[in-house]
């Protein structure tokens, strides 16, 4: 009897339903049509409207989600795939703008840790950042919410085999780096602010997304990372910028996803 019940306990173990999953987020169609269009027998489940794909990638089981733009959205979009796919890790990819001068339209920064630049007290002395909150343990979260360190290691043993697109020809090759990514619901194209994110937050990119899915999967234990490549420098050029080098910023970003889920 008990010899049955551990050959069923591994059969049971070893089917897709019990596959450990790995989700993975993008907040525009852009940024995950390179991932979805991968994927090895697709499926399409809607949760509450939202559309998520799951198939295999690159060997691996995923979930394939599009977040839509602002943190709000990137808050639900990650509580709904954990709450119906519990994945055992979450890779948020897509572009940003440049905060580091060093960075330039196409390269990529692996987000070692995330804070938003929009939350915090507004005085007439200036805006002053504070910490979220916790709601379930009313507890301080920390100001900068610090990614996986497996996958942060991961994405850099991976970064040295991926093949990146040339945004221009008058721009270096695309180069990785690991650093700080700022989080607010506001596009930004002020030089003024890139200067100010840089200063207050030592950030070197800002985008609309990251940190809101980092302290979701923060407060619920789930390991993640985010991955952005640069296609603009937000600053007064940055509007144009975007439409001209987002899709091949965000197939950057997809291509070295790819990899990384390669390795997991």
């Amino acid at each position: 009897m008990k010899i049955k019940l551990t050959v069923l306990l591994i059969t049971l173990l070893s089917t897709s339903s019990f596959a450990q999953i790995i989700a993975i987020l993008g907040a525009m169609p852009e940024e995950v049509q390179l991932l979805e269009s991968a994927l090895k027998h697709p499926k399409t489940k809607n949760v509450l409207g939202f559309e998520f794909k799951t198939g295999k990638l690159n060997g691996k089981k995923v979930v394939i989600g599009e977040t839509g733009i602002g943190k709000t959205n990137a808050s639900m979009t990650t509580t709904l795939i954990i709450k119906t796919f519990h994945p055992k890790s979450i890779i948020f990819t897509g572009i940003a703008g440049a905060v580091n001068k060093e960075l330039n339209q196409g390269d990529i920064l692996i987000g070692q840790k995330l804070t938003y630049h929009d939350y915090g007290r507004l005085t007439n002395e200036g805006f002053v950042a504070n910490p979220t909150r916790n709601p379930h343990t009313k507890k301080a979260n920390p100001q900068y919410f610090i990614a996986d360190s497996v996958l942060v290691v991961l994405a850099n043993q991976a970064a040295q085999s991926v093949d990146l697109k040339h945004i221009t020809f008058n721009l270096p090759a695309p180069r990785i780096f690991t650093g700080t990514i700022v989080t607010g619901d506001t596009f930004v194209a002020s030089s003024i602010a890139v200067d100010n994110f840089r200063k207050k937050y030592q950030a070197d990119a800002t985008e609309m997304e990251g940190a809101a899915v980092a302290q979701i999967c923060w407060q619920q234990s789930v390991p993640f990372l985010v991955i952005r490549s640069i296609s603009d420098k937000a600053n007064e050029t940055a509007p144009a910028d975007f439409q001209t080098f987002k899709k091949i910023a965000s197939d950057n970003s997809a291509t070295l996803v790819k990899a990384i889920i390669k390795k997991l």
